[in-house]
């Protein structure tokens, strides 16, 4: 998970949990449900061009190999597999 703020700040642990906590307690408007609802809805973006959204059966142990690999490069699962099928393809 990236844990940097839209100014490269990246947030603590306490940070976190004190924005997860705010949150669960939180009694949201009517008009604040519905803005969130909308941006759920967006379709998901890489740069400026639509992504889209695959879903594939793989064997259990490419998840493992996924993470650690994202870890390592220190990029994101979804980055991992596109490199991968970049190459492939």
């Amino acid at each position: 998970m990236n844990d940097e703020t839209k100014t490269d700040r990246t947030l603590t642990g306490d940070e976190i949990e004190a924005i997860a906590t705010d949150f669960e307690g939180r009694e949201f408007t009517p008009d604040e449900l519905a803005k969130v609802k909308r941006t759920r809805r967006r379709s998901p973006r890489i740069g400026e061009t639509r992504a889209e959204v695959y879903t594939f059966r793989a064997p259990h142990s490419y998840k493992n190999r996924i993470k650690q690999r994202a870890a390592t490069d220190d990029t994101s699962e979804s980055q991992v597999i596109r490199d991968a099928l970049d190459s492939y393809l």
